[in-house]
């Protein structure tokens, strides 16, 4: 074999291997960096819109348990501003009974110890009226938290689905 039919040989395979890898190369170097470049600005809006809805949730969190607090606490005052009165009734129409019971006066006995119970049950009345009020506005947070979380999943669902093809990558 002759150097010149070597060199033909190696010419034409040297070629043939670069027409090869030509045709069958997946990407050129700068397609490849410009795909790479584009899948990452879109990660980063995906993200974005993740933190985005992040932000709106714990916004929406935040409201719900401000108006929960805002509501008990108006709860609280009412019920306290009502026991309040009612012991200042209580009080005076016990402290009578004491009275009358310190006179002497027939029945002020079962007079005050009527009145007494009366008094404790318009307390515990009074108690577990408070209690449901809390129990109902604690729900409702509850429910209202659950309804938001809900929005949330199906908002990252959207985002997820409008960002597949990062993932596909």
């Amino acid at each position: 074999m002759s150097k010149g039919t070597f060199l033909f040989g190696a010419a034409i395979g040297g070629a043939a291997a670069y027409a090869a890898a030509f045709l069958f190369a997946p990407k050129s170097g700068e397609e490849y960096q410009r795909e790479l470049k584009d899948k990452a600005e879109m990660m980063k809006e995906s993200s974005s819109d993740y933190l985005s809805i992040a932000k709106e949730r714990g916004g929406d969190f935040k409201a719900i348990a401000t108006d929960a607090a805002i509501e008990l606490k108006t709860d609280i005052q009412l019920v306290s501003k009502q026991l309040a009165e009612q012991i200042k009734m209580d009080s005076q129409i016990l402290k009578s009974d004491l009275k009358d019971v310190k006179d002497g006066v027939p029945g002020s006995k079962e007079n005050l110890k009527a009145n007494l119970m009366d008094a404790a049950t318009e307390v515990k009345y009074t108690a577990v009226g408070l209690k449901e009020q809390v129990s109902q506005t604690t729900s409702e947070a509850k429910d209202i938290s659950l309804a938001v979380i809900d929005e949330a999943k199906m908002e990252i669902d959207e985002t997820k689905a409008e960002n597949s093809s990062v993932t596909n990558f």
